[in-house]
């Protein structure tokens, strides 16, 4: 079987005689208007443009580099689109496309390529995606710094950049009071012993370390204590 990727270096098979193939196919799909399929030996190899592949004849032989290059032309443009849709579903970082266009059997030089123009059109930003990650968490789903470093850390930001951002824009005293204020009501009847351990237990596995938790957990207590005395 031959390999699917012959320019990807991380994927290239031993060396192998390569030969002349023979068109035996040229498909213009109706489902694709402007695009044509082409078929070598019997198997599709790439698509392109129908004007191009008008040029071209059933039963006349392409040399391989030619093969390569069509096939290559092909994949980047398929890896380009699919890096849109991606985008279009949700902000990512680089190595978060990288690892889905992979996934998605794209070699690595295409998807190289295609997020270097994503990039440079601005589609692509590891900061400001980072910066919305954790504001939208400290909005909607408070968390403390590890965790918050554990979610960035799998989507692939560099650990460097958000250890800056959590540094400028964290207040993990704040965040961490306002989530106990939404949980509360539900110990509201418990002893204060009580309610203290289920605090700090519910804080600890959001990622709040035991100094945060603690004066969270006593702002909280001193701000029920004004409200009962008003």
């Amino acid at each position: 079987m031959s390999d699917p990727f012959p320019w990807d270096d991380e994927n290239a098979p031993e060396a192998s005689p390569k030969r002349p193939q023979k068109i035996t196919d040229i498909d213009y799909s109706e489902k694709r208007p402007g695009k044509a399929d082409i078929f070598l030996n019997g198997k599709k190899a790439f698509s392109m443009n129908a004007f191009d592949a008008a040029l071209l004849e059933r039963g006349s032989v392409m040399d391989p580099a030619e093969v390569e290059k069509r096939a290559f032309e092909d994949e980047k443009q398929r890896c380009w689109a699919s890096t849109l849709r991606l985008l279009g579903v949700r902000s990512r970082s680089r190595a978060e496309l990288m690892r889905r266009l992979r996934e998605k059997k794209f070699s690595k030089k295409a998807a190289e390529l295609s997020l270097d123009r994503a990039e440079k059109a601005g589609f692509i930003n590891d900061e400001a995606f980072a910066r919305e990650w954790i504001d939208s968490r400290l909005r909607n789903q408070p968390k403390g710094r590890y965790l918050l470093k554990q979610e960035l850390r799998l989507k692939g930001v560099d650990e460097a950049l958000v250890d800056r951002l959590l540094e400028e824009g964290l207040d993990e005293t704040a965040a961490a009071l306002t989530l106990l204020r939404k949980k509360a009501w539900k110990w509201k009847k418990a002893e204060p012993p009580v309610f203290k351990q289920k605090a700090y237990t519910f804080l600890a596995g959001k990622g709040f370390t035991f100094d945060i938790t603690r004066e969270a957990v006593d702002r909280f207590l001193r701000e029920k204590e004004e409200e009962e005395q008003d």
